[in-house]
């Protein structure tokens, strides 16, 4: 197959960033800050990740589990489907409810806001 960018899963490196096990997706075999880019967060059941904030911007998409997204002053609950966005420099974390089941989330950042009211 040739002209088009492919990762699996699988192939992208765990790592521990704020409380959370991420394998960053994109770009591809760069494992450290980038300007834009797609992610994968695993929150363990029971646990809290690290509040932490950055300047870019985040959309989230929630693939499975339930659990809680604090942004700023807010939290809501939160389930597979449900999709936010977290604005630059937002402190923000996840609770993941659950005794049993991981809260999973895709991630994709920017430098730009990628979605969400203007």
């Amino acid at each position: 197959m040739t002209g088009l960018a492919f990762q699996r899963r699988a192939d992208a490196a765990v790592r521990q960033e704020h409380g959370c096990e991420v394998r960053r997706i994109l770009p591809w075999g760069h494992t450290g800050p980038s300007d834009t880019g797609m992610g994968v967060c695993a929150v363990a059941p029971g646990t809290v990740s690290t509040p932490h904030r950055h300047v870019d911007h985040e959309q989230f998409y929630v693939v499975r589990g339930h659990g809680r997204v604090h942004v700023d002053d807010e939290s809501l609950e939160i389930g597979p489907g449900d999709a936010f966005v977290v604005g630059s420099r937002q402190l923000h974390f996840f609770e993941n409810c659950s005794a049993t089941d991981i809260l999973e989330l895709i991630s994709v950042w920017s430098q730009g806001p990628l979605g969400g009211a203007s």
